[in-house]
């Protein structure tokens, strides 16, 4: 690969389409018009082979826009077509949905015989148990299903539009500057200079708190359509998002369990650091921050090399998939102030591709985030694209998808610091990896506690900013074991996880996958064929539960304590080792 010294600009016109908004409108009219002579099938006769398989294909052609459309919001495209856009996709996901529910009517209106006649004229049975797996209980709950995914699409984009508008006045000493939110929560959380990280910080959550009743509205709304629909559905609304990421209440909880066995050990660390700076505790914003105090930075060349480097020894395919992301343009780390805080990836499976979209700056943090995003682009490059009737939301577990990415980042992480050999450097950065694994575990603990606490005070009615903010403080300091002086104002506005329309629930699969991923590096150093087993295990994503695939795979079984204690003794062992140097 051709050395790279600059942080790279994806390439998006190779893709279907490419930036032309005509040829993408075309494109949906087209996956449209096909929709509609389906459906007109599927009302009143049972549908050919032929017909599934071009509804399959415009499924994987459907998804590949939705990708398509994450990457246009950080590029400088007019906000109204990207409403348009995200509406139009949203409109086709109900109109498939619709499809599979006329079918399923179909079916049940036809005797055993009829039925058994049409079954022997599809050679592909997979699709006719996946419409039966998606069988609803009833055709009023199938429509409501459809009319809450469409309007929570909508809630969705609303509030990635008001964020993406917002405007924050900050003088960071030359004159008044008006900057977006996304430009306010990067400088807040990665300025270089503390006071002026405190200064943007203050000025983004005061901008925040005048305008916190828009965004209260649009939470309430999007979990009130959640509670109705749940009700309908009789499902509990925990229990669907586990069933969705394939793993089951005991094993959540055991996972949780030893994590509160171990809360105040964990809480070491945070007196640590607090003594260090020569306080009685440390605020979130300051613990969020310390990382910025590592001198230790790593150009974006340099990233690819050890990212690749640190791989070897687990994979020998991955360095090489590194690099070809690299070079054959999936990965855009450019700086820009249309970009989201943090970063994402967007598979394109039927195309064989990816696309990552993250802000570089040369910082190790930011070198870790490229990594976790190469660990979601391997988990992609490992699935088939395989026919099918199931949108990939419905059976693509985020706990999985965490695990993979994870498991990069971690990889990297462990091999820089190990290859560190200037002490304060080596303790920086130590310090920076204990952070980041508790912010998987106390971080998004207090955001799944707030989710979860949300949902049964919503039951009663709406919350306001005020009682929303109140749970939310309560939240953290109860997953941070009372340990910080003072705790993030605004989280659930800042934390865009909170508004994903398709993934209630979105934060504990982050723990999940942190924890497994450690256990599984630590079996990697034990097993010569975990390599192979890895692959299998991440291609067989949605054919079976998570929990299922580990005991397959790796014979653990998740629902037990012990794995979950190994894994978080890996973070004792670095807190000791951190209080040592």
């Amino acid at each position: 690969m051709e050395t790279i010294n600059t942080p790279t600009r994806w390439n998006l016109n190779n893709l279907r389409n490419g930036l032309d908004s005509k040829k993408i409108k075309k494109h949906l009219d087209s996956i449209q018009e096909k929709l509609f002579k389906i459906e007109l099938g599927s009302t009143s006769n049972n549908l050919s082979e032929d017909e599934l398989l071009t509804l399959s294909k415009l499924i994987k052609q459907i998804e590949s826009a939705e990708s398509f459309y994450y990457c246009l919001t950080t590029e400088n495209i007019d906000p109204s077509f990207l409403t348009l856009l995200n509406a139009n996709i949203s409109t086709l996901k109900t109109e498939v949905r619709l499809i599979i529910s006329n079918s399923q009517e179909t079916w049940s209106n036809m005797t055993e015989e009829q039925f058994d006649d049409w079954l022997k004229n599809i050679s592909r049975k997979s699709f006719i148990s996946e419409i039966m797996k998606n069988e609803e209980r009833s055709r009023e709950g199938k429509i409501i299903s459809s009319f809450a995914s469409e309007t929570s699409s909508g809630l969705e984009d609303i509030y990635a539009q008001v964020r993406k508008n917002f405007k924050v006045r900050v003088d960071l000493g030359n004159g008044e500057n008006v900057i977006s939110f996304a430009e306010a929560n990067n400088l807040a959380m990665f300025h270089p200079k503390l006071h002026k990280r405190l200064l943007v910080f203050k000025e983004l959550n005061d901008t925040l708190e005048s305008q916190a009743n828009v965004f209260a509205s649009i939470y309430n709304q999007m979990v009130g359509i959640r509670l109705n629909e749940n009700k309908i559905k009789k499902v509990d609304y925990l229990d669907e998002s586990l069933k969705r990421n394939g793993i089951s209440k005991e094993t959540l909880n055991a996972m949780w369990d030893r994590l509160d066995s171990n809360l105040d050990v964990l809480s070491r660390y945070l007196k640590i650091k607090a003594r260090e700076a020569g306080k009685k505790g440390l605020s979130w914003h300051e613990l969020m921050t310390s990382s910025q105090e590592v001198s230790h930075h790593i150009k974006f060349s340099r990233a690819i090399d050890v990212i690749a480097k640190s791989l070897e020894n687990i994979d020998r395919n991955m360095p090489e998939f590194v690099k070809n992301a690299i070079s054959k343009g999936w990965v855009d780390a450019e700086q820009r102030s249309t970009k989201p805080p943090g970063g994402f990836c967007a598979p394109f499976i039927p195309e064989g591709e990816s696309r990552i979209s993250l802000s570089y700056d040369n910082s190790v943090d930011s070198a870790r985030r490229l990594a976790h995003e190469l660990g979601h682009a391997w988990h992609f490059h490992q699935m088939e694209d395989i026919p099918s009737l199931r949108f990939s939301e419905d059976t693509f577990e985020m706990t999985m998808a965490e695990t993979s990415s994870i498991f990069f980042e971690t990889v990297f992480t462990d091999y820089l610091i190990e290859n560190t050999k200037d002490i304060s450097n080596k303790k920086a950065m130590l310090g920076s990896k204990i952070e980041r694994s508790l912010n998987y575990l106390m971080s998004i603990r207090g955001a799944y506690l707030f989710e979860n606490k949300f949902y049964e005070c919503r039951k009663k009615g709406q919350l306001d900013v005020n009682q929303i903010e109140e749970l939310s403080q309560q939240c953290q300091e109860l997953a941070y074991g009372s340990s910080l002086s003072e705790y993030e104002s605004f989280v659930w506005i800042k934390y865009g996880q909170f508004y994903q329309a398709d993934i209630p629930f979105y934060n504990y699969p982050y723990s999940f996958g942190f924890l497994l991923s450690i256990g599984l590096i630590e079996l990697a150093k034990k097993d010569k064929l975990f390599h192979l087993k890895f692959q299998r295990f991440l291609s067989e994503t949605g054919t079976l539960p998570v929990e299922q695939l580990i005991k397959k795979h790796f014979n653990k079984d998740l629902s037990q304590p012990d794995f979950w204690e190994q894994s978080i003794q890996k973070i004792l062992m670095d807190i000791e080792q951190y209080n040592q140097l």
